[in-house]
């Protein structure tokens, strides 16, 4: 169980207290996480994080093949998180869609301009 975050605040439920995920959810949310983040940036955990960042920096979008190499970063993004698996990217107008496989089901994390 983890403490529920969306846009990058804690989500509160009805009590005012932070509401929590489980499960799928709380997979989902930690790819999420280590989607979003720089890699190395992290003080507790150097590992943890992605190069998308980088990679839309430097025009990412206009490579031969965009889908293809943001899977690349994202699959690398995920290899400290067992079972956890991008399967495709989506380039949208607002970032970047990755379906998600994880022990407990599958899913969808939006990656917009980092």
């Amino acid at each position: 169980m983890d403490t529920k975050v969306q846009n990058g605040n804690y989500v509160l439920n009805a009590n005012g207290l932070p509401d929590t995920v489980e499960g799928l959810e709380e997979q989902l949310q930690l790819a999420e996480l280590s989607l979003r983040l720089r890699r190395g940036t992290f003080p507790y955990n150097r590992k943890l994080g992605s190069g998308l960042w980088q990679w839309q920096q430097q025009g990412g979008r206009q490579e031969n093949q965009p889908g293809e190499r943001a899977l690349a970063l994202a699959n690398e993004a995920l290899l400290e998180m067992p079972g956890l698996r991008a399967t495709q990217a989506r380039l949208t107008d607002r970032g970047v869609e990755f379906d998600l496989e994880t022990p407990l089901g599958e899913g969808v994390v939006k990656i917009g301009e980092l």
